[in-house]
């Protein structure tokens, strides 16, 4: 019996519920499936599941259904596990860590998370080349967990990648030329410069503009970074504070507020400007660092 609604000397009418009773020989796990791992889960697969309750003790259960639908609040979908429940141990309502088993992909190149750069069109992972050299390169990404990613086409097993502080790498020479030319299109014919014209928003999408300013706010959950800059002369843009967001997260790591730093960013989409790196600056150009402007910056 779950539940109990009559008592002695309590009047009802017909249709009413008396009581509720269940059998819990055995039970029913309800897991949320991110939606980028539900193609991965399959009727049938074995499911492991542990209980808070419970720690030292295994259970395990089956795959049954693969519900139809996807919760968009949190972009999962939920997969119903059937198990055994030997002495009524599960309870309803109890909280469980549910891993299924899914059919083995093979080996598998991967590489740290914070490795990859994300500029929005593209991904990209800078492999070490020794000699303080590194060499930016184009990768096509599969699947990914909380710490790792898979890597499709672009890197070779054994490859050294940069996984942490991509930012201190100073973007200078070899480097910067590298990253600023770096196109999978084809060679094109020599053509005459030609200074673009200048608009209210500033320059093409995609040019990159560079500032100095202090950190005022580091929201790493949500990969943004709000600072208080000096003027861009680039975009004309007066001194101002505004949110920007972080290409990689490992830009955020050594982030704190109240730091000088001088980065660089571009426009990835209309009003959404990326940061792309960041540096700290020297003690002698921090004493000029700009105020923070009077009004937060709401316009881009």
């Amino acid at each position: 019996m779950t539940e109990k609604k009559a008592v002695q000397g309590m009047r009802f009418m017909p249709g009413e519920a008396l009581y509720q009773v269940a059998d819990l020989s055995s039970v029913w796990v309800i897991a949320d499936v991110f939606e980028q791992d539900i193609g991965l889960i399959k009727s049938g697969a074995t499911a492991k599941i542990r209980i808070n309750a419970y720690p030292g003790k295994p259970f395990e259960g089956k795959v049954t259904y693969v519900y139809p639908t996807l919760k968009a609040e949190t972009r999962t979908v939920p997969v119903r596990v059937e198990l055994a429940n030997p002495g009524l141990l599960l309870k309803p309502a109890m909280f469980a860590q549910v891993e299924v088993s899914v059919s083995a992909k093979g080996s598998v190149v991967t590489v740290p998370v914070s490795a990859v750069i994300d500029s929005g069109t593209r991904q990209i992972v800078l492999i070490q080349r020794g000699e303080g050299r590194f060499e930016p390169r184009e990768v096509r990404l599969g699947a990914r967990s909380d710490t790792d990613v898979e890597v499709i086409e672009g890197v070779k097993d054994g490859e050294p990648v940069v996984v942490a502080a991509n930012f201190l790498i100073d973007a200078e020479s070899n480097l910067k030329a590298a990253i600023g030319g770096f196109s999978s299109a084809p060679p094109a014919a020599p053509a005459k410069a030609e200074m673009p014209a200048e608009t209210g928003a500033g320059l093409a999408k995609g040019v990159s503009h560079q500032a100095d300013g202090t950190v005022d706010s580091v929201d790493a959950k949500a990969g943004t970074v709000s600072l208080s800059h000096g003027p861009v002369p680039s975009l004309k843009w007066p001194a101002m504070t505004m949110e920007f967001k972080a290409a990689n997260a490992s830009l955020l790591q050594a982030l704190k507020p109240g730091a000088k730093v001088s980065f660089e960013f571009i426009e990835r989409q209309p009003g959404e400007w990326v940061i792309t790196s960041v540096k700290p600056m020297a003690a002698s150009a921090s004493a000029g660092a700009p105020a923070p402007a009077a009004k937060p910056h709401a316009g881009h």
